[in-house]
């Protein structure tokens, strides 16, 4: 038995090749970029992984490596100094790699034996009490995160984290569309807060996702240039998660 997603992953590959070649074709490449071309190095691997991988599981989980990879690779490659010969083509292949991968993550390995048990209820939308600085009602909430914590920030097809946000690791799951304001604190004991929204959940007791982790993933809105430095020397250590509308 082969994976299903392998060719899928071999053209997603292919095209990876091109992304890095186009940024090693700059003579005076700079360290951050050599940096970049790297992580898609580390991607190009994952994604022979999946290609050779004899089971769905290990297909995807090869496919997922890919993607932590190329969402690293966005979130630094936007924030490189300066203009590079190569970055722009770099950064639509890499996006365009990721259209393909990132549908194979989303497909349950296999089908429910049953129907899923009732979703548990959401709570209730915040209360005014929750107001802060911009003047809407938000609901509090904390996103600890570390080398290994389920909770992680994520970034969507233009790698830009401003445009992303956390993913938090959670039983307390507040309905899509919630505004909140988010305390991040991660290791060194350093912390961020952030406004946001919720925009995607994960439910405990969907029984159609592979996701293991519940949780809600918050889109930050109006994130200020000390909280997004922050949160990049974080990615530079650690891959964010990749999530699409």
């Amino acid at each position: 038995m082969t994976y299903s997603g392998a060719q899928q992953a071999k053209q997603a590959r292919e095209n990876l090749g091109k992304a890095l070649g186009a940024l090693q074709e700059d003579p005076n490449i700079p360290p951050d970029v050599l940096a970049v071309a790297q992580n898609i190095a580390q991607a190009v691997g994952a994604l022979f992984e999946a290609e050779r991988a004899s089971s769905e599981p290990d297909g995807k989980a090869s496919v997922r490596s890919a993607l932590g990879s190329l969402s690293q690779t966005l979130a630094l490659l936007q924030d490189v100094r300066g203009q590079h010969r190569g970055i722009a083509t770099a950064t639509e292949t890499i996006a365009k790699a990721m259209s393909v991968l990132f549908p194979l993550t989303t497909v349950p390995s296999r089908a429910p034996s049953a129907p899923p048990p009732a979703q548990l209820p959401s709570r209730p939308p915040p209360t005014a009490t929750a107001s802060l600085n911009d003047g809407v009602a938000r609901e509090p909430v904390e996103a600890n995160l570390g080398a290994t914590t389920e909770s992680n920030f994520y970034v969507g097809f233009s790698g830009e984290i401003s445009q992303g946000g956390v993913f938090i690791s959670t039983y307390s799951i507040l309905p899509k569309g919630t505004p909140v304001r988010a305390l991040i604190t991660l290791p060194g004991n350093l912390s961020t807060e952030a406004n946001g929204r919720v925009r995607f959940v994960r439910d405990p007791m969907d029984m159609t996702s592979d996701a293991s982790e519940p949780g809600m993933g918050i889109g930050f809105e109006g994130l200020t240039s000390d909280a997004r430095d922050l949160i990049l020397r974080f990615i530079r250590k650690r891959p964010p998660m990749f999530y699409d509308e």
